[in-house]
């Protein structure tokens, strides 16, 4: 008597490209939308470009414009975040929602994955901000454009990792922000507290040096990752998800799950999790290597540095 197979793991990300504006009500009811038809396209996760309840709008010049951008965050319980929520538990989806968080001193640049149930199975506020330019604004003719995104925002502190199941199984996911992937740090924290799939949201001019620095943070910590930009105009869109499988019967293979034009789009990645937990049991020996050879604090934060 022949046993019944088992189905076949795979967990399909949607990048949600599309464009907003700087009018929160507006972004929400285009993101409800968008995830309805992510979840019609299949999509086990929906996730958003950076910071979607502003848009990303730009941080101020004017002192008292400032001031405004600060007090457009919100919290967990916010009605914004409450929407998205009952729609994941209507739709039965994963949903990855951005926002400037309320938060003191200043705000966060905030990630939540909302479960199935409408829960937060994860939040997570960008570590490596773009704080630059406070020199700037002491100009008398401050150049707005020399102003880093995050200049008045308040940094994250963890790498959290959320188990997210599926028809199929269960998959671990943790989420990195924009500028986080530059920097090799917040990958492997995330592989070390057992992520196989992170998912980024961003809003940047993107170009190949970005995408080889995206490849390589699959490669190198045995993860899955998904991308999602803003479109043109604002950004060049160019949303991508990879995969750590990168040899096949001992031939290089593309680790190119899908890719984004400029235009927007709901661009749909699937992950073929076995072929990805088979490539890390293959090649073990490297997360073995790493695990004992990068030292980080008891609170998986960043790593304690020295010269």
């Amino acid at each position: 008597m022949h046993g019944i197979a088992r189905r076949k793991m795979n967990f399909t990300i949607s990048m949600l490209q599309i464009r907003a504006l700087g009018n929160q009500e507006h972004n929400a009811v285009k993101g409800l939308e968008a995830c309805r038809k992510a979840k019609a396209l299949g999509a086990d996760l929906a996730v958003f470009p950076e910071l979607w309840n502003i848009g990303m709008a730009q941080v101020p010049v004017d002192p008292e414009e400032r001031q405004r951008w600060i007090k457009r965050g919100i919290g967990h319980d916010s009605d914004f975040v409450k929407r998205f929520a009952g729609l994941a538990r209507e739709l039965d989806l994963n949903i990855a929602i951005t926002y400037l968080e309320r938060y003191e001193p200043l705000p966060r640049n905030t990630v939540s994955i909302l479960n199935k149930q409408g829960e937060m199975a994860l939040t997570y506020s960008k570590v490596f901000i773009c704080n630059f330019g406070s020199e700037e604004l002491a100009n008398a003719e401050p150049n707005a454009a020399s102003l880093g995104c995050d200049l008045l925002c308040s940094p994250g502190e963890s790498f959290p990792v959320a188990t997210l199941n599926t028809n199929e199984g269960e998959v671990k996911v943790g989420a990195m922000i924009c500028a986080d992937r530059e920097f090799p740090e917040p990958a492997t924290q995330l592989m070390r507290n057992g992520a196989e799939l992170i998912i980024i949201p961003n809003s940047c001019t993107w170009d190949e040096i970005r995408t080889a620095g995206l490849k390589t943070r699959a490669v190198e910590n045995l993860v899955g990752v998904a991308m999602t930009n803003y479109p043109a105009p604002q950004n060049n869109g160019t949303s991508q998800a990879h995969t750590c499988v990168a040899w096949k019967n001992n031939e290089m293979a593309e680790t190119l799950v899908a890719r984004a034009a400029e235009k927007e789009e709901i661009l749909l990645a699937r992950f073929d999790l076995d072929a990805l937990r088979a490539f890390r049991k293959q090649e073990q020996w490297r997360l073995n290597y790493r695990l004992a050879r990068t030292a980080y604090n008891a609170e998986n934060r960043l790593p304690r540095l020295s010269v």
